[in-house]
């Protein structure tokens, strides 16, 4: 695991738009995620930290911690290869955002996913995150630092 560099923007924004047509396959729409085109822009120039798992020059997982107001932190942007997963590569990805959030004193970490999403919320909770909120769209956990 180590930081993204510019370097990683085709590989890592390939890895998330893969993972979201995989999710919302005929249903996904590129033009609602214009943000990882530039994730040094739209990331790490505005204070978030993004990781990648790198296993032998090829970036098979990805997390970003975002700071939030109040001195909390959201998860976004978590995707493992297909190929990659049932490895534990998300929980490794997740606990390390959870790391650097208490590095830098948040309080709280959240992360939210889709309600239908049973791998990502068994994912959260695994890691420690309580739901807190949930509709048939949306699940939202919290963490307490």
């Amino acid at each position: 695991m180590r930081d993204f560099t510019g370097d990683d923007q085709p590989a890592v924004q390939d890895l998330i738009l893969r993972g979201l047509r995989e999710r919302w396959g005929d249903a996904y729409q590129a033009e609602f995620n214009p943000e990882v085109a530039d994730i040094t822009v739209n990331y790490v120039a505005r204070g978030a930290e993004v990781v990648v798992f790198d296993d032998g020059g090829e970036i098979v997982a990805t997390g970003t911690l975002r700071p939030d107001a109040d001195e909390r932190g959201r998860i976004v942007r978590m995707s493992v290869d297909a190929r990659h997963r049932r490895r534990g590569l998300g929980r490794q990805v997740v606990e390390e955002l959870v790391v650097r959030a208490r590095r830098r004193r948040m309080t709280e970490v959240r992360v939210s996913t889709d309600t239908p999403w049973t791998s990502a919320m068994a994912l959260y909770r695994a890691c420690g995150f309580e739901q807190v909120d949930a509709d048939a769209t949306d699940t939202h956990f919290s963490m307490r630092l």
